[in-house]
């Protein structure tokens, strides 16, 4: 999950705009009542208004919406120019000015915080895509189509022809200066696999496995204490990997992936526990 929250006080402090014009309202109020002015109540009621639309206006701007806060000019007018039985006297005004201050540091603490939005397997695998660019620099076209077509005829079921385009992609990566040790083993792991799924076989002790080094090139990237299986973890790896490097280096091929994307989105939502923080 995510949040894109704002902490108060980081902004202007738009919201003492409030207090200043409804105090100050009823401030100047006092005064002019104070020498007679027979209006004087109207600069108390204009000042609770105003700042009322004030915070109407801020309360409307934030990434979330507060609706008591947005229809306290509502409010003001329902009390102060609506003929009703409640006085609009000064006692009135401070509460009401004490109230809609309360509503405008609410507003600023609590509203500034953009929903959160979840971060979906999708996200994780364009991030992972993202993330080992690098590694998708020195693959040409022609190998990156054997590699996407390792990968699909895998999940096809053709084995036989899986494991032939394996060997051919390995034999170009071994032309590739520096040599991309991560996809090179992914490949071996798959094409073993691959024979296990030919023959009916189950190999517990597999041959080939990702190293150390491969590790920031990996997907699911797990604390050793949360692999179960490490051969499994191996192989949803190289699926990853293989997919994210065919799709990204096979123009090709790029539609057939797509469409099998939720086969690789099912093999990270299969980690969701121990990926998500």
């Amino acid at each position: 999950m995510t949040t894109n929250t704002i902490p108060f006080g980081s902004t202007l402090r738009h919201w003492i705009a409030v207090p200043a014009i409804s105090f100050g309202g009823i401030g100047i109020e006092v005064l002019l009542a104070f020498v007679g002015f027979p209006y004087a109540v109207w600069a108390g009621i204009a000042g609770c208004v105003v700042a009322s639309c004030v915070l109407c206006y801020q309360a409307y701007l934030k990434p979330r919406r507060d609706l008591v806060s947005i229809f306290t000019p509502l409010f003001a007018f329902l009390i102060f120019i609506m003929p009703n039985d409640i006085s609009s006297g000064v006692i009135v005004q401070t509460l009401f000015a004490a109230t809609i201050v309360f509503l405008a540091v609410r507003v600023e603490k609590l509203f500034n915080a953009t929903t959160p939005q979840e971060r979906t397997m999708k996200d994780v695998l364009n991030e992972y895509i993202a993330r080992i660019e690098p590694l998708f620099a020195a693959i040409d076209e022609e190998t990156g189509h054997l590699i996407a077509q390792s990968l699909l005829t895998y999940k096809f079921g053709l084995y036989g022809s899986a494991a032939e385009k394996m060997t051919a992609a390995l034999a170009r990566l071994d032309t590739i200066t520096p040599q991309p040790g991560a996809l090179e083993r992914a490949l071996l792991i798959l094409r073993e696999r691959t024979g296990d799924l030919a023959d009916s076989r189950v190999t517990a002790n597999p041959e080939h496995t990702f190293t150390g080094a491969d590790y920031d090139d990996l997907a699911i990237q797990l604390r050793p204490e949360q692999i179960e299986d490490p051969a499994a973890l191996d192989l949803d790896n190289a699926l990853v990997l293989l997919y994210a490097v065919g799709i990204e280096t096979s123009p090709e091929d790029e539609q057939a992936l797509e469409e099998h994307q939720r086969f690789v989105i099912q093999i990270l939502e299969s980690y969701t526990d121990k990926l998500t923080p």
